[in-house]
């Protein structure tokens, strides 16, 4: 029995004790759920009313005393279509209040400094930096490097047709533009792109009061600082080398 798997659909240690116990010896009392599933008597009926409730368990009357027998298996595959069907529910709900969370922490935040690690984290502190920025920014990258490997190409590349669908602007710095990669955004629409020959150690993108430091490689990471002064600083320096750059 994979009990590791009824843990993953929703099911406590204890109601998984339970049920599978009333699965082996059938119709019977609490007193002999307590001792052959070694379930503590105080817990018992808690536990036995979570399994009715989910549709695993039942009960009838005999002589005034409880008999409790558990449902057929088939019923864990229904149980885990309603648990579906309610995130799907609670999914629709959460988009709706989506836009007040978003306004708590744009009140909230102001200045802030994160640091995301790994590719999960990549990848989260990119996306979160984009939603964060509106039609009226342009985005603005530099030291970016045409060698950062394919599964970089591919957050990447999501982001920036999620950037062009919203049409927002971007301008770029490369450091090289020996690559597939770099004759790939010169078509990009909402994307103007220069080089300046040089490999940096880190790239960096303003967007908004948001400036992110990122570096790839195994262990990547993005530095997230949240500070209008030290993103408008980094917009200037940007402009600088916009300048010279060809």
């Amino acid at each position: 029995m994979n009990e590791k798997l009824l843990e993953e659909i929703g099911l406590t240690r204890g109601e998984i004790v339970v049920y599978t116990t009333l699965l082996k010896i059938g119709e019977t009392t609490t007193g002999k759920i307590v001792e052959e599933a070694q379930i503590s008597s105080g817990k018992i009926y808690e536990i036995l009313e979570k399994l009715i409730k989910k549709g695993l368990a039942s009960y009838i009357l005999k002589d005034k005393t409880k008999y409790f027998s558990a449902a057929s298996p088939n019923r864990i595959v229904d149980y885990v279509h309603e648990r579906e069907e309610d995130l799907k529910q609670k999914k629709e709900e959460l988009k709706k209040e989506l836009p007040a969370l978003i306004d708590l922490q744009k009140a909230k935040v102001k200045q802030e400094t994160r640091l995301f690690r790994g590719i999960r984290g990549f990848q989260t502190a990119i996306f979160e930096a984009l939603d964060a920025v509106g039609q009226e920014n342009e985005i603005l990258g530099m030291g970016i490097i045409t060698t950062k490997g394919i599964s970089y190409d591919v957050i990447w590349e999501k982001w920036h047709i999620q950037r062009i669908k919203r049409k927002i602007k971007c301008r770029m710095i490369f450091s090289d533009k020996k690559s597939e990669y770099y004759k790939h955004f010169l078509k990009m629409s909402h994307t103007k792109i220069k080089v300046l020959t040089g490999v940096t150690p880190a790239a960096v993108d303003v967007m908004g009061d948001r400036v992110l430091i990122l570096t790839h490689g195994k262990e990547p990471s993005v530095l997230s600082i949240v500070n209008p002064e030290i993103a408008q600083s980094f917009t200037s320096f940007f402009n600088s080398l916009w300048n010279i750059a060809k």
